[in-house]
Parts: C-alpha cells; structure tokens; sequence
C-alpha cells in the first residue's frame, strides 16, 4: 500500500491543542495509495518484519544496558535526488538514455534513504529492479486519472538496515490530508503534467541494528514563487514541530528555491532545522544543484535541493554528486548527499 511499509496507527487521545492533534492523527493514519499493487508497492511479510524488530530489540537492549552506552550512535547516509520525470520529451536527454545513470549514482554513493522528485511509475518500477536492495514508499499525486503520469515523491530506503514503523502522506493545499480530485488525461490524448497539489511523503524508520528512530520527510515544491510555496513549508514545519522533543528528523527535497537568498529558505531554518550544507564538517563539490544535463557552471549558484536536519544530528559531509558517463549527467539536477550522524 506505500511501497514496502507496515503502517501501525496509533490508538486512544492526545491531550494537545485542536491544530496539534490533528496534525498528529493525519500523521498516523495515512491515506490508501491509488491504484493496483505494483511489483514496487508488494508489503513485505510481516513475520518477516516482525522477527527483525524483534532481533532489532534485543541487540538495541544489549547495546543500551552496556556501562558508558546511554544511546547508540549511527551512521546514516542519506541522498536527495530530481530524477526528472519521463512525461518529458527531452531528446538526447530522454530517460531512456539516462535511467541506468540514475541507477548508478544511487549505487555509487549506497545511502541508506533516497528521497526523489518527480518519479513516476515507469521510472520507479525500474529503479526498483535494478536496486533489489531498496524498498520504496509512497503514493503519486492523483493527477492524470490513474494513468501511471502522475508524480510521486518516493523514499527508497535499504531495507536490510530500515524498518518503515510508520508512514504517510500529506499534501501542501488547504487540506493537506485529503487528495485532490483527480484529473483524467485531456481529451486530444496529450499527457497532462500540471496542476494539483505538491504532496509530501514522511517515515519513521527503525534502525534495525541500534533501534534508533529516524523521521524522514521528502518533498517538490511548487515552481509558483510566493505565499503558497511560504505556506507549504510552514505546514511542514508545523508536522516537524508534532514530533516527540528530540526527534531525530530529515526534511529533504527540491525547494524550487535557492537556499540561503529566500525567505522561503529562511522560514525553514529559523525553527530549529539546520541547512546540512552550511553545518557539515566537509563539504565537496559546487553549491549548484540545478545541472540542466550539463557540467557545472561557475557562474550560477542555484542551490534548490536541500537537505535540512533536526534534533541529535551531526553532518559529517555533504556532496553535490557530479557523477557522469563522458558528459551525459543522470538528470537536470544533481543529487545532494549527506553523511549524518545520530547521536
């Protein structure tokens, strides 16, 4: 139902204001993924899931009751990833050309969790073959009449390392736990590629070897600069703020806006985010995000993917991934990676 995840709902009341509690219910009873299962969207047995929690317990009990051992510390390579849609024609640049590129820079790097934009289903249901060390989650963004056009914001996690404990979906409108209403293809057979509203797709993982929790939220603003891209990210802040105190908490994505020159940027690293690529112990590679299938160039500064990070995590690097095959990049954007630290 979202991708490969086991969802588990919480039960009875939170004593919290009105906007809290229903922040939290949206965040814990998330909606039904449109369509038929897919071969990427098959649950995993739950006794199998379950036999790793609880061999993940165990170890985590073991490590916790060690004298000088107050929490386990773990490493957790994360990546954000603009794989451009294949609803684009886009030439030499087709996806057909590129898909195994997109595939590669994933594999080079072997992050924990990817969080990508603008996938569609052609384009996860290769990844998902071609990463048989992955699982996903997720749903699309119910446009186009589930025709399969749509674009989802899916985590790919490794599965040998992460449970999904619970997972969801919201989108950055005025009902952010309602789908809009879907929009069948144009009669003259075009495929449509706007309209709807920006979803945002959220975990909260289980470290199966320390049994750490980590919160991940993936997200593709708007290209409409303004009010609404401010208001989106306020409504990301405010599911941020429903969190346990001390969460461990990603929030990563293609912002459509360039990081440290917008009050967009401003709003989501004045509450208690921090920008991985400003506090990162090493940094390597441009500030550029926005490739345009091309190199770098030294002009531009567009950072718009972003990494951000809250509560007892350090940033040990963070990269711009330049990787190529002779001149031929994965997509219009780079992919930013991060090593992460959580203390």
């Amino acid at each position: 139902m979202y991708g490969s995840a086991i969802v588990i709902r919480r039960v009875g009341s939170i004593c919290r204001p009105p906007l809290r509690r229903r922040i939290l219910s949206s965040m814990f009873d998330p909606l039904p993924a449109s369509g038929g299962p897919s071969r990427a969207s098959r649950p995993p047995q739950t006794a199998t899931l379950a036999r790793k929690l609880i061999a993940a317990a165990v170890a985590s009990a073991a490590v916790m009751g060690t004298p000088g051992h107050a929490a386990a510390q773990i490493q957790l390579d994360v990546m954000t990833f603009n794989i451009r849609t294949s609803n684009i024609p886009d030439g030499d640049n087709a996806w057909q050309y590129r898909k195994e590129l997109v595939a590669e820079a994933i594999r080079r790097f072997a992050p924990h969790v990817v969080g990508m934009q603008e996938a569609v289903s052609e384009q996860i249901e290769f990844l998902t073959a071609e990463l048989p060390d992955y699982r996903w989650l997720g749903i699309d963004r119910r446009l186009n009449g589930g025709q399969g056009l749509s674009e989802h914001t899916p985590i790919f996690y490794r599965h040998d390392e992460l449970a999904p404990i619970e997972s969801g979906n919201f989108w950055l409108t005025d009902t952010p736990d309602q789908p809009p209403a879907p929009q069948p293809p144009p009669s003259n057979g075009a495929r449509r590629r706007r309209g709807g509203g920006r979803i945002v797709t959220w975990a909260r993982f289980h470290h199966l070897a320390t049994g750490r929790a980590v919160h991940v939220f993936n997200t593709h603003l708007s290209l409409r600069r303004g009010q609404g891209q401010i208001d989106s990210v306020e409504l990301i802040l405010e599911r941020v703020g429903a969190l346990p105190a001390g969460a461990a908490v990603i929030v990563m994505g293609d912002f459509n806006n360039v990081a440290e020159h917008s009050e967009l940027w401003r709003n989501a690293t004045g509450q208690g985010l921090r920008d991985a690529w400003l506090v990162a112990d090493e940094r390597r590679g441009p500030a550029l995000t926005l490739s345009d299938f091309g190199a770098p160039d030294e002009g531009r500064i567009e950072r718009v993917d972003w990494i951000l990070v809250g509560g007892p995590i350090g940033v040990r690097s963070v990269e711009t991934v330049l990787y190529n095959d002779r001149g031929r990049y994965p997509s219009d954007h780079y992919p930013v990676a991060a090593r992460l630290e959580v203390r």
